[in-house]
């Protein structure tokens, strides 16, 4: 009977909530974002380093610090990297600036060690960082498309990354999963070909840009209110009609993180 009132007292300890006073000996992490879309394809600087803000509470912190890590949830390794620290205020407020330099949807982690009697505390928040890829990285065939790299030109010019892409044939490009959000190439007739033809660039039923070309026209390029046609749940599909079109250096501001393995 002493055994079984034992455990059940032990039970009840174990299961009983936390008092006031428990919960107080925890401190408290509130943590946030100046902005949680950073576009680092912005040509002026601009948006490319958000603060990360907050607060903690429960105990004096004034001078001590706070603790910041970096999770990239787009790629294969999504271990926490450190990424700095910042001293608190007299009112337990924190501003961190960050600046990443590579895409990617990121959990950021804010921590406040233990210490003075407290347990240690955290927060989490998100940023998603944007950057130009190289459409390379998403390439999904094309019947008879070729890669002519810095060969393949029109109108005598021609790009690091190219894509041939024959008469009546088209080239995919897998981009969804990266919230990729805005588009750029360059397409024209192949020299080596000549003659005239038609290009389309669709995204399932939307068309981001199409038209017709003939030999020795220069290349064209989306506009502004083209390229922010990409929509990131389909696939980027380039077809072509009539003759053989270069697609150069295509690229897409996304999510996708090119320092390290991409998750697929």
């Amino acid at each position: 009977m002493r055994k079984t009132l034992a455990a059940l007292a032990t039970i009840a300890l174990v299961a009983a909530p936390m008092t006031s006073a428990e919960a107080a000996s925890k401190y408290r992490v509130s943590a946030g974002v100046s902005d949680n879309k950073l576009d680092l394809t912005s040509h002026d600087g601009s948006n490319r380093s958000p603060h990360i803000k907050g607060k903690v509470k429960g105990g004096k912190v004034a001078g001590k610090k706070v603790y910041f890590y970096a999770s990239n949830t787009s790629a294969r390794n999504q271990k926490y990297r450190y990424i700095g620290s910042d001293k608190l205020s007299s009112s337990g407020r924190f501003d961190k600036k960050w600046k990443p330099k590579d895409g990617g949807s990121y959990r950021i982690k804010v921590v406040k060690k233990s210490g003075n009697g407290k347990r240690a505390g955290q927060d989490l928040t998100r940023v998603y960082v944007f950057k130009f890829v190289n459409l390379a990285y998403f390439y999904a065939g094309g019947e008879g498309v070729t890669r002519p790299d810095k060969t393949g030109t029109v109108g005598g010019q021609y790009w690091s990354t190219g894509y041939e892409i024959p008469a009546g044939s088209s080239a995919t490009f897998a981009t969804q999963g990266f919230s990729c959000f805005r588009i750029n190439f360059k397409i024209g007739v192949a020299d080596r070909v000549g003659g005239t033809g038609s290009y389309r660039i669709t995204q399932g039923t939307r068309t981001i840009k199409e038209g017709t070309l003939s030999r020795g026209d220069r290349f064209v390029e989306p506009t502004k209110t083209e390229s922010k046609r990409m929509r990131a749940g389909q696939p980027v599909v380039v077809s072509v009609s009539g003759t053989s079109f270069v697609l150069g250096n295509p690229k897409a501001a996304c999510t996708y993180p090119t320092r390290t393995a991409a998750v697929r």
